[in-house]
């Protein structure tokens, strides 16, 4: 099995790294998002917070790229030691890593209940998580690589699906489900940021991603561009979806975007179900993002071990087991997708922020050489 030193080696190029951050962001938040939202503002200004919240993150890709760039060649997990020495390093290490367990095992388990719900209706959670956790070790165990390759390959196929989930869905639009605007002034909006913090996550990324990249003097234009794309993609889908059914619809369907792809009509009865084409891709998409948070955890595992080998490729995911299966209904797994939301703020943008500041103020780089 390869060593740290090698997996250093592997670099991709600037738009495998936009692509990744893009995949990263835009997952499973967006088949719910537009309900989550519309029941926190009940006002048609949905997309006013997804905005807020997308320059937000943009202003977060540019501080974790700064933090990286003072350090060449080191990741998030190695630069903490050289910014506030080893204890405080290993605590700041496993909070990440506690945090992409979360994040996986939650996109995991709503992934499970999607499906279950949708098609899999006699089968239990953990038979849908099983094979689906197995693959993502396998796919992890090839590298970065092909996990870069894979979505080079289904990120076009997903868009093409989302897109045409849009343009097919234009003539239900109403714009008047979209009025009045700023009929209550800012307060739903503002109440809308509580719900929007898991859906805005992916930022992070560009913690890991930027010292492996061909060029990281172009990380940020990768991170920022990438972000954008995905939160473009999703302000875009929950005004459609919004100006389509109208709050009061939304706010009462579990999965409104499947609702919204069960609309379209094709003449003839060409195709009866399109959502069958957007609930597979949008797996596919699921497993991307999952994928790419199991490298971030991965990573920081071989950097506290000084190991890289098939232990750590599928150890981790029996913890991502157990958590994914322990919430027992949607309260317990909207809680958890709360607590993620929060816990990710303060690991991937308050913690980052921290760190340049004090490398700033005391002028602590890394040598390049030493990488």
């Amino acid at each position: 099995m390869p060593n740290i030193p090698s997996i250093k080696q592997e670099k991709i190029s600037t738009l495998q790294a936009l692509l990744t951050v893009t995949s990263t962001v835009y997952a499973v938040a967006i088949v719910s998002l537009p309900r989550t939202i519309a029941e926190q503002t009940q006002t048609p200004d949905v997309w006013q917070g997804l905005l807020l919240a997308s320059l937000f993150g943009v202003g977060v890709v540019f501080i974790n790229v700064k933090l990286c760039q003072r350090f060449p060649g080191k990741t998030f997990y190695e630069l903490n030691s050289v910014i506030t020495g080893k204890f405080i390093s290993l605590l700041i290490n496993i909070a990440f890593m506690v945090y992409c367990v979360m994040i996986c095992s939650l996109v995991c388990r709503m992934m499970a209940e999607f499906l279950k719900a949708l098609a899999l209706e006699k089968t239990p959670v953990s038979m849908i998580l099983l094979p689906f956790l197995l693959l993502i070790g396998y796919l992890t165990s090839g590298g970065l690589h092909a996990m870069v390759r894979l979505i080079e390959l289904f990120f076009p196929l997903t868009l093409i699906v989302y897109l045409l989930l849009i343009i097919l869905n234009i003539n239900h639009f109403d714009l008047d489900h979209l009025r009045p605007v700023f009929h209550q002034g800012w307060g739903p909006i503002f109440k809308s940021l509580k719900v929007v913090p898991f859906a805005t996550l992916g930022y992070e990324s560009m913690l890991i991603l930027t010292n492996f990249m061909v060029n990281p003097q172009k990380a940020w234009k990768a991170g920022a561009i990438g972000y954008s794309i995905a939160m473009a993609l999703y302000v875009l889908m929950v005004t459609m979806v919004i100006g389509c059914m109208s709050v009061e619809e939304v706010s009462r369907l579990q999965w409104p975007v499947v609702s919204f792809a069960q609309q379209i009509e094709f003449p003839g009865s060409f195709l009866e179900r399109f959502e069958i084409f957007f609930i597979i891709l949008w797996t596919i998409k699921i497993f991307m993002t999952t994928a790419n948070y199991y490298f971030y955890l991965v990573a920081g595992i071989s950097q506290l071990t000084q190991k890289w080998n098939g232990y750590i490729y599928y150890l981790p995911l029996i913890f991502i087991f157990a958590v994914s299966i322990y919430p027992k209904n949607f309260v317990v797994i909207d809680n958890f997708d709360t607590v993620a939301g929060y816990f990710g703020i303060i690991m991937c943008a308050a913690v980052p922020l921290v760190l340049l500041l004090i490398s700033m103020v005391f002028r602590i780089r890394g040598n390049p050489d030493n990488g």
